[in-house]
């Protein structure tokens, strides 16, 4: 299952007048473009208008998106009627099940060719909560058997009808533009990283060729080299078929394969290595029979589920009950479960971490170097200074080059921050949003309101308040 992505589009509020909030052309996650958004109080009804673009959307024939709008100040929530998005299988479906013209939900029949358009509008009754409120999209890949697949929620609006005030009153650039920083997610508490290494039927020697090996394995050595003390847990897997007892001892010994891999080339000689082993990953095969379109999924899983079935006989009745089925799963699914997981939690001294920093930074991860960071105010002297080292350190990390460029501006330094730029890819938004600030301070604001509008739809919340310091820049000279 794809990882649950959030995105979050925060309006500024220097944009917003005293009944609504708009904002352009927001992309969801599946690249649907949410555009013309536009909530109102009129009378005693909520208006919510916007429209939705779909070009170069891909979802699968039996798959469907489902847009679902919600209006919320945090606490009350209002759900909106959906739009539905339907690959070309599914839309047969909903046709011959339902009716489709009664229902509140707008149903769409996704077409590849196409740039389809549709205009979203609805009101519901005012409501004293909804003053200061907001209006989230959620979005959710829905599979054929109406399971949703992932999710992601999009703020798109607000409206505050009790703050009318803007965020930035001057154009004489005392509201400075914002920096858009990239900096790690995770805390200094720790991290955990994974990866598999895959071992070919019946045997548990690791080969670097075999499936893509080569890159778990350079994906494990840099995971391992990175700065912190750390613990390794090693789980061992067969696949189902098999005599069950051989599957046992082959699942421990394909985890004993990777711990003696670690150590043998001395990847973390100062790690706990735990290790475990199952002769099957019952849990894997439940998950893919639930995204998959298997007509008989549901009795499948409740095969493995059944307790009254001894485990070393679930896989031969599958096969004896449904051969189909298990052909393709053997074929498809099986070779992918014959592995080891690795699993890998740090913790950042940060103290050490420092200390390491200031004798040779080079042993550090940028990520490391970027947590020590943290610590510290953003845009004070220990920040600016470590945020260089960084580059110093990984001058050919784009990140980094963002970041030190941010630096450079934040000191007047242009020059310098162009020099930074230079290289890196064009469609990274926070390059757009430093390159926009640039652009300004080279009097070329078409060219920033560009790059600030492209680094805005891909979720800069920074570029919002640019946008609007922008505007009032060259409405002051008009």
């Amino acid at each position: 299952m794809k990882q649950i992505y959030t995105i979050l589009l925060i309006i500024c509020f220097a944009l917003l007048s005293n009944h609504y909030s708009q904002a352009q052309n927001t992309p969801t996650s599946y690249g649907v473009q949410i555009g013309d958004i536009d909530m109102k109080h009129i009378s005693n009804r909520l208006e919510v208008d916007f429209s939705i673009v779909m070009e170069g959307v891909k979802i699968r024939s039996n798959q469907a998106l489902r847009i679902t709008p919600f209006v919320t100040n945090g606490k009350e929530m209002m759900q909106l009627p959906a739009v539905i998005i339907d690959g070309r299988r599914r839309h047969i479906v909903h046709e011959r099940n339902y009716n489709m013209e009664e229902s509140a939900n707008t149903y769409i029949r996704h077409r590849k060719k196409e740039i389809q358009e549709i205009d979203y509008q609805t009101d519901v009754p005012f409501e004293s909560w909804m003053s200061k409120s907001e209006l989230i999209l959620r979005e959710e890949c829905i599979s054929c058997h109406d399971l949703p697949l992932d999710e992601a929620l999009i703020t798109v609006a607000m409206l505050n009808e009790h703050d009318t005030s803007a965020s930035c009153t001057s154009v004489n650039m005392t509201c400075k533009p914002e920096l858009a920083y990239i900096t790690p997610h995770n805390t200094p508490s720790g991290k955990t990283q994974s990866t598999d290494i895959f071992f070919p039927v019946n045997k548990s020697n690791i080969s670097a060729s075999f499936m893509d090996n080569s890159t778990q394995i350079n994906l494990l050595s840099n995971y391992l080299k990175q700065s912190g003390t750390k613990s390794i847990h090693l789980m061992g897997y067969a696949s189902p078929e098999g005599p069950y007892t051989f599957n046992e001892s082959l699942a421990a010994k394909r985890a004993e394969a990777v711990k003696k891999h670690i150590t043998a080339n001395s990847l973390a000689t100062d790690a706990e290595i735990t290790t475990n082993s199952s002769p099957a990953d019952w849990n894997e095969v439940k998950r893919l029979l639930s995204e998959s379109c298997i007509e008989n999924y549901l009795k499948i899983i409740e095969i493995i589920d059944d307790n009254t079935i001894a485990l070393a006989d679930k896989n031969k009745t599958i096969k004896a009950k449904y051969p189909v089925a298990y052909d393709f799963m053997l074929r498809t699914w099986y070779p992918k479960l014959r592995k080891t997981e690795i699993t890998i939690e740090s913790t950042t001294n940060i103290e050490q971490a420092k200390a390491q920093l200031k004798s040779d930074p080079s042993k550090l991860s940028l990520e490391d170097i970027y947590i020590i960071a943290l610590t510290y105010d953003k845009g004070s002297r220990e920040w600016e200074e470590i945020i260089i080292i960084a580059v110093d350190t990984y001058p050919q990390s784009p990140e980094a080059r963002i970041n030190a460029a941010n630096v450079a501006m934040a000191n007047g330094n242009y020059e310098q921050a162009a020099a930074y730029l230079k290289g890196v890819p064009a469609d990274i938004p926070q390059a757009m949003n430093s390159r926009g600030i640039l652009a300004i301070a080279n009097g070329d604001y078409p060219e920033a309101m560009q790059l600030f509008q492209a680094a805005e739809q891909a979720g800069v919340s920074e570029a919002a308040q640019n946008i609007a310091l922008l505007k009032q820049l060259m409405a002051a000279e008009n």
